[in-house]
Formats: structure tokens, C-alpha cells, sequence
């Protein structure tokens, strides 16, 4: 406390001095992204691409002629097959095979409901560093499995890899936003918030060039691709001694305020101007010193109006129909006509469309405000998705509407990273204070990841009901979300958390504007 106050009256004021990227902070955030961050993207990228095509019986429109057997490597599913029926003598019919191999897939994301569910707990528990590393320590053991099944001609294995390497994604969808939020600075926060959602980005594509067949995509080396992100861990978790623990955490959390105050001094590299953060996390403490479980959160009338919105940005995102792109992009450039090859390769220009559009992503954040790169983004996705559905329904007839659909792909890719792709993964840290923030990013989450196994398992049952008018659906969502935000979402950008969750307490009732 003697240091807080001394900070506190002799610093000279914290808006006359720039906050500098010091390289405690810079190599914590690259650090946690690429360690942790890009592992997750590239497991949920790894299966997905490149998607196995065969023609449909049903060639209603020039899209539909085309339909997957299921994502994921084909020479894997193959070998699924051969283990199984060595070992135990099944032979499976392709619907049990596809069945398999959906329940491979989605059990990815099966483990990163139950991730999240604890990840509030264990962020409060272990802080925001030692999540991280709780996480890496599973990631290492999935990635041991991974490298090992073939081998061991073990499905049993490989599913039980893919559950854990997807619990500790749920891990750290929930931490590594919190992490980057609470080592920033305030005008700095926008910039690192969205640190996770690149991670992942990034994976991912690394996953589709590493799967490709001319790499480790082969019937000889495809465990190297389900394991090759121990690569990334193994660089970045060398120099996790060096990695910043969050200053809010131990101040507000943990009481050990003399350890934080040093921790923020290492951070910001100067001990100037920090009264303004110290004298934001004293009034925290002095207010709310406990941090704070579910039922206390749920029944609080002020939670509620910011608990919709996160579960509602993190739900959305995927109901607005991000992840029915991702599955069904190879499908679609097929359908016009291109080559196998040719789609295979659009797939990849998507890929890294979605990629360089999400690097752009902290200095948007940085310099425009969170409410209008929302409410465009929110817009244009119901807008891209919308025409993409009508302009599959006609390409029947109209076949050159096709590549008018391809365009919307890439339109579609580049309005979702403006917002709707990185910003559910931080703006929970800016509505929610440190006593309940980790139990609320934990909440969406566990509504993310939810939303995301519904529309992976449902949408090709979906699709089969009601055609490309499911993708109207999406656009709907987008549309819901858009107007969520225009009537309840406040200005975060560069406000002190407490001002923010002053706005919303009211519930819908808030004046936000």
C-alpha cells in the first residue's frame, strides 16, 4: 500500500504519458498467442481441412451436386476403419463410418464446453498464467496421443486426444482474453484483446497447408499433422518463466498488492503514470474483494444486461454462419465448376482472406470504436450471407451466379473479422469487473463452443430440410445481432471497466448512449 500511495502522489498524470510496448509485454502477449492461441486454431483446423468431396445423389443446384463425406483427411478415415475392424472385427457400414467420424470431430468441441464451464474457476485459482499453463500441459498430453494412435492403431486414443486438447481449448478461449486484457493498458487493450481470435486464425490456416497431401497430409504422415503444434508450444512455453502474471489478478484477487504493483512497474518498464491504473484497481478491491461464483452473477439484476450480450456476441458469431463456411467451402467452389484442385486452392485463398482480414484486426480495434466496426460488421455479414443464399438457390438456373457466390464467401470472411469474429473473445473483459469477469467469459464460452457443436452436428440435417434458405436463417441471426448492438452495446473503447458496467446495470432499461 506505502508504494500505491507514493505512485500515486508523485507520478505526474497517466493521460500526459504513452503507454510503451516493453518487452516483458510484447513477448507475454506473442508468447501466450502463438503458444497457446495457434495450438487450439490449428486442432480445430487440423480435422476440418482439406474436406472430402463426392458426388451427392441429390444434384438439385450446381452446389448441392457436391456434398462431404465428412471433413477431415481421408486417409484417416480409412485407417479408423481398417483399426477398428482388426482389433474388434466390426466392419462399418459409411453411415457408422460417417457417424465416426462426426463424433471424432465434434468431440473437439464437446471438450471445450467443459473447458469453459472451468475455466472461471481455474483462472480465479491458478491466475491467469497458470490457466495457460494448465492448458499447455494438456495440449502436450492430447499431442503425445495424437503422434502415438497410429502407431498403437487406436481410435479409443485419438478420441480421447481430440476431447482433451479440446478441453484445454476451452481453457484458454476463456483465459487468454482475460490475460491480454489485464497485462494492457487501457489504450492498449483493444490492440492485445484480440490476440486470441488471431491465434486462432492463424492456426488454422497453418492446419490447412500442413494437412495438404503434398505435406503431412498422407496416408504415411497424417498423426505428424494432428501432432505438429507441439512445435509452436515447444518454442513458445521455453520462455514461459519470462511471461508476465496478470496485475489485476494478483492485486485484486490474490491481496498480493505489493507483488502487483511491481508486476505493473515490469510491464509498463517505467513507474511513472501508473496511478491511474493502481487507483482503478484499489477502488475494485476496496468495493468487490472477492471474486464472485455463478449463482451470485446469474442473480444479480445489474449482470444481466452484459451477460446477454456477451452470450448473445459469443452465440451468434457462430449462428450467424461462420463455421457452416469453413465446412462447406471446398463444396462450394466445386459446385462451379472448378477442379478439385482448383476448389482445393480457393479453400486456401479463404483461409488466409480470413487470416490477413483478422490481423487487421488490433489496429481497428485501436483506432475506430467497438460499437460502429459491430454494427458494420454485424450488417454486412447478414447482408453477404443473405444474397449468398439467394444466389445458390438460382445458380441452378443462372450457373454463372456461382462465382457471385464464391465473392460472397470472401465478402463474407472479410465483414466477419471487422468485429464479429475478434471482438466476442475480449468484450466480456470490458463489461464485466475482476470479481465477476472470469465466471461471465467462462459463461459465454461455454455458449460458444455450445453453438458451435450445434451447428457443426445439425447443420447438414438442417440443410437437407430446408436447402440454402438455412443460410437466410444465419442472416437472421446477424441481423438480431446488429440490433443488439445498436440499442444496448456501450462504447468500451479506452473507458475504465467500472464506468462501462455503470452503463448496463440497469438492464435493458440502460441508457448506453
Amino acid at each position: 500500500m506505502e508504494n500505491s500511495r507514493e505512485l500515486t502522489t508523485s507520478q505526474q498524470p497517466s493521460s500526459k504519458i504513452k503507454p510503451q510496448w516493453t518487452h516483458r509485454l510484447v513477448w507475454s502477449t506473442l508468447g501466450s498467442l502463438f503458444g497457446a492461441a495457434l495450438p487450439c486454431g490449428y486442432c480445430m483446423g487440423v480435422i476440418n481441412s482439406p474436406a472430402v468431396v463426392r458426388p451427392s445423389p441429390n444434384p438439385a443446384s450446381s452446389f448441392s451436386s457436391y456434398a462431404l463425406t465428412a471433413t477431415g483427411l481421408q486417409h484417416m478415415r480409412s485407417w479408423c476403419e481398417s483399426s477398428l475392424f482388426k482389433n474388434y472385427g466390426i466392419g462399418l457400414t459409411p453411415a457408422a463410418l460417417d457417424t465416426l467420424w462426426a463424433l471424432i470431430v465434434s468431440i473437439y468441441l464437446i471438450g471445450g464446453v467443459l473447458g469453459s464451464a472451468c475455466a472461471g474457476w481455474a483462472a480465479n485459482r491458478f491466475g491467469r498464467r497458470g490457466c495457460i499453463l494448465l492448458s499447455g500441459s494438456l495440449l502436450c498430453l492430447a499431442g503425445v496421443g495424437f503422434l502415438t494412435c497410429r502407431f498403437l492403431e487406436s481410435v479409443e486414443l485419438l478420441l480421447i486426444s481430440r476431447l482433451v486438447v479440446g478441453f484445454g481449448a476451452g481453457l484458454i478461449s476463456t483465459c487468454l482474453p482475460l490475460y491480454h486484457s489485464e497485462i494492457a493498458a487501457l489504450p492498449q487493450r483493444g490492440t492485445l484483446g484480440v490476440g486470441c481470435s488471431v491465434g486462432f486464425s492463424v492456426g488454422m490456416v497453418v492446419a490447412q497447408i500442413l494437412t495438404l497431401d503434398s505435406v503431412f497430409g498422407g496416408e504415411q504422415h497424417w498423426h505428424i499433422a494432428l501432432g505438429f503444434y507441439l512445435v509452436f508450444m515447444a518454442i513458445c512455453y521455453a520462455a514461459f518463466p519470462y511471461y508476465a502474471e496478470s496485475p489485476k489478478w494478483l492485486y485484486i484477487v490474490k491481496q498480493r498488492r505489493e507483488e502487483a504493483i511491481h508486476t505493473l512497474i515490469r510491464l509498463r518498464g517505467t513507474n511513472l503514470g501508473l496511478e491511474q491504473e493502481i487507483l482503478a484497481m484499489e477502488q475494485e478491491s476496496d468495493t468487490k474483494c472477492r471474486t464472485r461464483g455463478l449463482v451470485e452473477v446469474l442473480r444479480d439484476p445489474k449482470m444481466m444486461l452484459p451477460l446477454v450480450l456477451l452470450c448473445a456476441y459469443q452465440g451468434g458469431q457462430q449462428l450467424s454462419g461462420c463455421s457452416s463456411i469453413y465446412y462447406y467451402s471446398v463444396s462450394i467452389f466445386k459446385g462451379s465448376g472448378l477442379s478439385p484442385r482448383t476448389a482445393e486452392l480457393l479453400n486456401l485463398a479463404a483461409g488466409n482472406v480470413n487470416l490477413v482480414t483478422s490481423l487487421l484486426g488490433p489496429l481497428l480495434m485501436a483506432k475506430f470504436n467497438r460499437r460502429t466496426l459491430m454494427l458494420l460488421s454485424t450488417c454486412f455479414c447478414g447482408l453477404l450471407m443473405f444474397a449468398f443464399g439467394c444466389l445458390v438457390e438460382h445458380s441452378v438456373l443462372i450457373p454463372w451466379l456461382s462465382f457471385a457466390s464464391i465473392a460472397s464467401v470472401f465478402l463474407y470472411l472479410f465483414a466477419f473479422q471487422l468485429a464479429l469474429g475478434p471482438m466476442p473473445s475480449f468484450i466480456g473483459a470490458e463489461l464485466f469487473e475482476v470479481p465477476s469477469r472470469s465466471v461471465a467469459l467462462s459463461m459465454g464460452n461455454q455458449v460458444g463452443w455450445g453453438c458451435n457443436f450445434l451447428v457443426g452436428f445439425l447443420f447438414p440435417t438442417m440443410h437437407s430440410i430446408l436447402g440454402f434458405w438455412i443460410f437466410i436463417v444465419f442472416s437472421m441471426f446477424s441481423c438480431l445481432l446488429y440490433l443488439l448492438t445498436k440499442f444496448y452495446l456501450p462504447e468500451t473503447r479506452n473507458r475504465e471497466v467500472s464506468l462501462v458496467a455503470e452503463l448496463v446495470s440497469r438492464g435493458f432499461r440502460s441508457k448506453v448512449l
